[in-house]
């Protein structure tokens, strides 16, 4: 479902526009899916509204109906990814009785977004845009949001991860950029040449405990003083 998904005001069709005849919430996620899908295969600039109306079964009117225009739904897009990343880390809690399996599950949780495919469109969005004089305040206003918005369940999840090590600022937030990077990289690895040379049979899995590993001896030594 759509849920705080901001895009430009919508008016009433004009000439030459086609007014949705299905539910509202439905036509517009069946938009914002085919522009992640179109970005994702074509990339950000190649994105065009027409690949995108025919991939979602929609005419452009539908999408100018909705969206405005194409930065307005480029900017739904990455709202999107903002509400699906508040709402990921509001549902969940980190689990296990060792800082091993601690550092594993939350780097499992933050998988579940940056490692996904669509971040990487998101990602396109956000970099894009921001470049953008016409859509960086706007972008820039969103990702300011969904860091307020998602402030206090990442520090919750990362204090059940490191229990006393979270009270470092620094460690804690490092814990955090690190494991964003892992979970992004994780999308990259089938295309970089490099990889050929690590096996990939349970590689995310063995990559996962490798990185758990590294970290938990600094965090239980940081955690007693």
């Amino acid at each position: 479902m759509v849920r705080n998904v901001k895009v430009g005001r919508r008016q009433a069709p004009v000439a030459g526009q086609t007014a949705p005849a299905n539910d509202d919430t439905e036509t517009a996620r069946q938009v914002i899916d085919a522009a992640v899908g179109c970005i994702l295969e074509c990339g950000f600039y190649r994105a065009s509204t027409n690949e995108i109306a025919r991939r979602a079964g929609v005419t452009w009117g539908v999408i100018q109906y909705y969206f405005g225009t194409r930065e307005g739904l480029m900017l739904a897009v990455l709202n999107d990814g903002a509400r699906r990343f508040v709402e990921l880390v509001q549902g969940v809690h980190v689990v296990g009785e060792t800082v091993v399996e601690r550092i594993e599950n939350l780097a499992d949780i933050l998988l579940d977004h940056y490692g996904s495919p669509e971040y990487t469109a998101y990602l396109q969005v956000l970099l894009n845009m921001d470049h953008d004089p016409r859509t960086s305040a706007e972008v820039r206003r969103t990702m300011r949001e969904v860091a307020e918005r998602s402030h206090d369940n990442v520090r919750r999840l990362l204090r059940e991860a490191l229990g006393p090590a979270a009270s470092i600022p620094d460690l804690a937030t490092t814990v955090f950029l690190v494991l964003r990077g892992f979970g992004f990289s994780q999308q990259l690895l089938d295309t970089m040449a490099y990889d050929a040379v690590a096996p990939k049979t349970d590689r995310l899995a063995r990559q996962r405990r490798l990185l758990a590993d590294m970290l938990t001896p600094y965090i239980e030594a940081v955690g007693t003083f």
